[in-house]
This record gives C-alpha cells, sequence and structure tokens, in this order.
C-alpha cells in the first residue's frame, strides 16, 4: 500500500486525505441517523402527556420544565415536539410556524455533511485525472529528451495509472455511500414530517377534546422515562 502511494505520488496524499475525510463523514451520519437518536418510540406519547399536564396547570411545575428539557435533549425529534409545547397556548398559524421552523433547522442537521461527501465523490476522479495528466507531461518530457529513460518513463506511467486508481476508488465507494445515507436520511425526514402533522393536530385540538373524560390522567410513565434518561 505504501509503494502504491509512492508510484502514485503527490495526487494519492491528497486523495488520502479526502478519503479519512469521507469516512469521517460516513461515520458520524450512520451514529447519527439512528432511529432511537432521531424518532424514539415514545416522542409523541411523551409529548402528548406533557400536553395535558401543561393544560391542566397554569404554570409548569419544576418536573415538567425538567421533562420538557429532557424530551428537547433525547433527540431530533424532541426539538420539534417541544417546540409545538412552548406555543401551545398560541393560535393555530403560530403553532405551525413554530414547529415549521425547528423542523426546517432539524433538517438541515439530518443533511450535515451529505453535501461535503457528494462533492469529495465528484472531486476524486479530478484529482486522479490530475495526477494522470501530470504524470504523464512528466513521460513525455523524459521521452522528447535526448537519451531516453525507460526506467523515467515506466515510473511517469505508472503514476498516471495510479493516479487514476485512487480516485475511481475512493469516488466509487463515496458516491455509493451518498446515496444510501441521502435515502436514509429522506425517509427520516417524511417520517418527521408525519409526526409533525399528528403533533399540530393534537396542539389545535381542545382541550376537553383531547381528554373527553374528566377523571382520565394522563400516562406518566413515559415522563419517567425521559425524566430517567436525561
Amino acid at each position: 500500500m505504501i509503494d502504491l502511494f509512492r508510484q502514485a505520488g503527490w495526487p494519492a496524499w491528497i486523495l488520502l486525505a479526502m478519503s479519512v475525510l469521507a469516512l469521517a463523514i460516513v461515520l458520524d451520519r450512520l451514529w447519527f441517523f439512528r432511529r432511537r437518536r432521531v424518532i424514539p418510540p415514545q416522542a409523541l406519547e411523551t409529548a402528548s402527556d406533557l400536553l395535558a399536564l401543561l393544560r391542566q396547570q397554569a404554570s409548569g411545575s419544576a418536573d415538567l420544565q425538567q421533562a420538557r428539557q429532557a424530551l428537547e435533549k433525547s433527540s431530533a425529534a424532541g426539538k420539534i415536539l417541544v417546540s409545538g409545547l412552548e406555543v401551545f397556548r398560541a393560535d393555530p398559524a403560530d403553532q405551525e410556524l413554530a414547529v415549521q421552523i425547528r423542523g426546517q433547522h432539524t433538517v438541515r442537521e439530518l443533511e450535515r455533511g451529505l453535501s461535503l461527501l457528494a462533492t469529495l465523490a465528484s472531486l476524486a476522479p479530478l484529482v486522479g485525472l490530475l495526477g494522470t495528466v501530470a504524470a504523464m507531461i512528466d513521460a513525455f518530457g523524459v521521452q522528447s529528451g535526448a537519451q531516453a529513460d525507460p526506467q523515467a518513463l515506466a515510473a511517469a506511467i505508472a503514476m498516471a495509472l495510479n493516479a487514476t486508481g485512487l480516485g475511481l476508488g475512493l469516488a466509487i465507494p463515496a458516491t455509493l455511500a451518498h446515496r444510501l445515507l441521502r435515502e436514509r436520511c429522506d425517509a427520516l425526514v417524511a417520517d418527521l414530517e408525519m409526526m409533525a402533522q399528528h403533533w399540530l393536530q393534537q396542539l389545535r385540538m381542545p382541550a376537553k377534546a383531547a381528554n373527553p373524560d374528566e377523571g382520565l390522567k394522563p400516562n406518566t410513565q413515559g415522563l419517567r422515562q425521559v425524566l430517567a434518561g436525561s
């Protein structure tokens, strides 16, 4: 492997740095795109319980504030849900605007690094081609001399081929990784949009309609789980 980089010349080290950066982006997005980190199964239910408790109290207690902060820190969906809790007494237009703004920030967080990964995948063949052109220039320079050096000519050709191969070797997996991560991100965004629509419907629902039985108390099990995880 070291000999391969030596034969490829200076473009190989540029491609190596690009490879490290692309790998870091892929690992970061794979960690971030875990479903429990983006949309936990109990997030909407916990937010609904918080909404019911907030409607029953004139001012939120310390436990409710703590639960709301824990929900916000727990996941990307939690941030969107808490943005609705903060304006649950406002009119529907303000509620929708608050959720939409928070949703846009969340989408940008999900897409972070994907554009750079696509750029690296596009630039890798060009860097390899640049190394190929530079090596061919050296090869023609050696060939045009008074006494052609076969070893120098072979080294220049090897540099050209290795630079091209390394460029393609980075571009192909980077392009595949970007496509897979892009599809995963789009699926998570679609789920977040669906969750936000259900959440807005609950925010617009009158308190009596949300809790038709006066003696019915919200389930606090989800709140305990959020507090325990904070």
